[in-house]
């Protein structure tokens, strides 16, 4: 093997090791977001939603990904996905009587 050909292996060992990371910090933004999400309008959903695009994205580019961590992202990826479809389009607004002071 040459010496170039290891530099290129090492390389990308830490471009995988490296999106990975980048990989588990969207899941977790994403993650966050959604629970603070009311509506589909609002910043945070948006938000959310690319954070999944992100990770939907890369999550191909990683080569050297062994089945445990792939099967622990995807599954957290199906979490996010399923809390995104939950948040609902519009808020539940009540409407109170108003009171007068006597």
């Amino acid at each position: 093997m040459s010496s170039n050909t290891q530099r290129l292996r090492v390389i990308r060992s830490r471009t995988d090791h490296d999106l990975l990371i980048l990989i588990q910090r969207e899941l977790d933004r994403g993650l966050t977001l959604v629970k603070v999400t009311a509506t589909r309008n609002s910043p945070t959903f948006a938000q959310a939603q690319k954070a999944h695009e992100t990770v939907m994205s890369l999550l191909p580019k990683i080569s050297g990904l062994d089945d445990c961590d792939r099967q622990r992202i995807e599954d957290k990826v199906k979490e996010l996905q399923s809390r995104l479809d939950r948040v609902p389009m519009y808020a539940n607004v009540r409407s109170y009587p108003a009171s007068a002071a006597s």
